[in-house]
């Protein structure tokens, strides 16, 4: 869901992440991991009986508090 959080543990430290975008791409689509000002992670993985589709769901690092 949008604005939920990513938990990124990455040698012993954490990363805060909240979900920006939830979408369905084509799997031939690389724009979404061009390079940005933010510091995003992007999880992509396929669509259930639909192969040549692929979902994707970006999250940008959270400030520290």
């Amino acid at each position: 869901n949008l604005d939920d959080e990513i938990i990124y543990i990455v040698n012993g430290k954490k990363k805060f992440y909240k979900v920006s975008l939830i979408t369905i791409i084509d799997d031939t689509d690389w724009t979404l991991l061009e390079n940005t000002n933010e510091n995003k992670i992007t999880l992509i993985t396929c669509v259930e009986n639909v192969p040549e589709k692929r979902r994707c769901i970006q999250a940008i690092e959270k400030e520290k508090e």
